[in-house]
């Protein structure tokens, strides 16, 4: 019989009852404790994995949608509504030249940039900026992957990247003739090819119906997980994933190791992977003055930082960044200081709203408004894209077109200058070129960017308006 001092007790926690004999665990309980240990593992790892999830996504799908391979250096000339549509909130406005490269397939890979007006970035497989392109002067880079050297009689900047799979991409934001050249005016080869350099391939990306569209969206089931195990046996691991690297281990996912899961450890990985997914969506779609102080636009104006404040160095002086890259992770791909920009007339801007005026999810079966006011404080130029909340891709619909700017032809003005965009499944009678069509059963959401944001951006003088439902 127990004693009053071992008597079971119970006490309640946020995981609901854990019971005690005295003030020692019951083993019913401790092994309840064992198993939330690696769910919750589980979860924030997906979180952790975010960014990096983004690219081992995405270097498949330039592969298999360009049919090339991993020992081929190339360029994918991306524009257009089907020609962007694969990639997480691509730009349809803005040509993309893009190009990946595992450097442990090519070796370190050579690019020559061109004079001109080119803004990009080489990025790291965490989508860590370690080159910015955009000085306007001919430049001729060497990247390297990890371990391997440059040639001591090379004439050029080294970039070193820490994990072998890189991305480098540029963008002419010109118009006319002289943009046209400069986007495919960069050569890429071969260190090894240096000698005798082939002709540098710009495929263009145009898929016809029928084709089959590999997508750049996180997987949402065992694959998410058998992606992070490739990285984990490919790259190098950074210092500071020492102890995400203890908890894979105990999912099933050690370096040196197959992947190889017992039932249970599939099922917890699962179960993770959904509260994750729907964690890094509430991180994303829901940002808090609490998380990332300098996100929200204005008072209440409806509009986040898409960039949740993120610095793309990621490394701070006393901890590195790991809100930041889940929220811009889940959402979007590729980083770089000028889309951080805090220089008025430099780099670009990007605000996001995902509810309505009310509060409510933004729903493809109802119709809204969007007010933009005169004179939005962009340099350069502004636009509004429409995405699906599922893959975070530009919307699909009857008349294929995904997006409103300024450079919009015909678009229709307010007396002030000011412009209302419409969306919905119908058009508004006379409005049809301010709108974009949305899907019924199919929630959405809105980017606004600003290219070359001025100082009302950052000073968050102009005013935003919330989207509001039509009825």
């Amino acid at each position: 019989m127990l004693s009053p001092a071992s008597a079971q007790t119970v006490q309640e926690t946020y995981l609901g009852k854990l019971e005690f004999q005295g003030q020692t665990i019951t083993k019913e309980t401790a092994e309840l404790l064992h198993r939330r240990i690696l769910q919750q593992r589980a979860t924030q790892l997906v979180t952790w994995a975010m960014p990096m999830m983004n690219f081992y996504t995405l270097y498949p799908a330039i592969l298999s949608n360009q049919k090339m391979s991993k020992d081929d250096v190339f360029f994918s000339l991306c524009d257009g509504y089907d020609g962007v549509y694969p990639y997480m909130t691509a730009n349809v406005t803005t040509p993309y030249t893009i190009a990946m490269s595992d450097l442990s397939k090519t070796g370190p890979v050579i690019l020559d940039l061109p004079a001109g007006e080119i803004y990009g970035v080489v990025n790291d497989a965490w989508m860590q900026p370690i080159k910015e392109i955009g000085s306007g002067k001919p430049e001729t880079l060497l990247l390297l992957g990890p371990g391997q050297q440059a040639p001591e009689d090379f004439k050029g900047e080294i970039v070193q990247s820490g994990t072998f799979l890189v991305l480098y991409f540029y963008r002419a934001l010109g118009t006319g003739d002289e943009a046209r050249k400069l986007r495919t005016a960069v050569q890429a080869y071969k260190l090894s090819e240096a000698k005798n350099p082939p002709k540098t391939k710009f495929i263009k990306y145009a898929p016809k119906p029928g084709d089959e569209v590999q997508l750049n969206t996180q997987p949402r089931d065992m694959r998410f997980w058998e992606l992070v195990n490739e990285y984990v046996q490919r790259e190098p691991m950074a210092d500071r994933d020492r102890f995400f690297y203890a908890w894979l281990k105990d999912l099933g996912i050690e370096k040196g190791k197959p992947f190889e899961p017992t039932a249970l450890q599939k099922e917890i990985l699962q179960q993770g992977l959904d509260v994750g997914m729907a964690m890094s969506q509430a991180i994303s779609f829901n940002k808090t003055r609490e998380m990332f102080p300098t996100s929200i636009y204005g008072k209440d104006s409806g509009f986040e930082d898409a960039m949740a404040g993120m610095n793309p160095k990621i490394d701070m002086p006393t901890y590195s960044q790991f809100n930041e890259r889940a929220s811009y992770g889940f959402e979007a791909t590729t980083t770089s200081a000028g889309m951080v920009s805090r220089v008025a007339g430099k780099g670009s801007a990007y605000l996001g709203s995902y509810y309505d005026a009310d509060g409510n999810a933004l729903l493809g079966g109802n119709h809204y408004k969007l007010h933009v006011g005169p004179n939005p404080p962009a340099a350069n130029f502004w636009s509004v894209t429409v995405y699906d909340i599922e893959n975070r891709l530009i919307i699909r619909n009857e008349i294929k077109r995904s997006d409103r700017s300024s450079r919009t032809e015909g678009l229709i003005k307010n007396d002030d200058g000011s412009v209302d965009l419409y969306f919905g499944p119908t058009a508004p009678e006379g409005k049809e070129v301010n709108w974009v069509q949305t899907n019924k059963g199919q929630s959405f959401f809105v980017y606004l960017r600003l290219y070359g944001p001025e100082q009302a951006y950052f000073d968050q003088s102009f005013p935003m308006s919330k989207i509001e439902q039509v009825k």
